[in-house]
């Protein structure tokens, strides 16, 4: 009676430990979203060699196919046209971006970079902890005095 007691005792303070899903998820979010505001505060300052830091290299994000045949992959949405023309204090702070958790590896991420403007999206690979843009499809943006 008493290991059933001691493996019990062990079980629920071990549950003390463990990290629910939902707080997993939320902290796979605000990974990505750290990387992709420095990516952009530092791709607006032009700061070539640490905008290069937020990609993996080929070699790592060719060993991983994304998975683009998912449903969730191909159902992710973009950030709606209301969100993009929210009133901005700065980059870092309101940069409208919708992401879409795919599995523990891939995530899509669109974000909005002007208001109502086209949309990059960027595939983001975890390997580890560590999140990084594994791909980037900028979105063209009209040249300044066209109309």
């Amino acid at each position: 009676m008493a290991t059933i007691g001691r493996t019990a005792t062990c079980a629920v303070l071990a549950l003390i430990w463990v990290t629910p899903l939902a707080a997993q998820v939320a902290s796979d979010r605000d990974a990505i979203r750290s990387q992709v505001l420095g990516f952009y505060r530092d791709d607006q300052a032009h700061r070539w060699p640490d905008v290069l830091d937020y990609f993996w290299v080929g070699k790592i994000s060719a060993r991983w196919t994304a998975p683009t045949t998912d449903t969730r992959w191909q159902q992710a949405l973009r950030v709606s046209v209301d969100s993009t023309c929210s009133p901005r204090s700065g980059l870092g702070l309101a940069l409208p971006m919708s992401i879409a958790l795919i599995d523990d590896r891939w995530a899509r991420v669109f974000v909005a970079p002007g208001c109502a403007g086209p949309q990059d999206e960027l595939w983001m690979l975890r390997v580890g902890a560590e999140w990084r843009i594994a791909r980037m499809i900028r979105a063209a943006r009209p040249a300044l005095g066209s109309h």
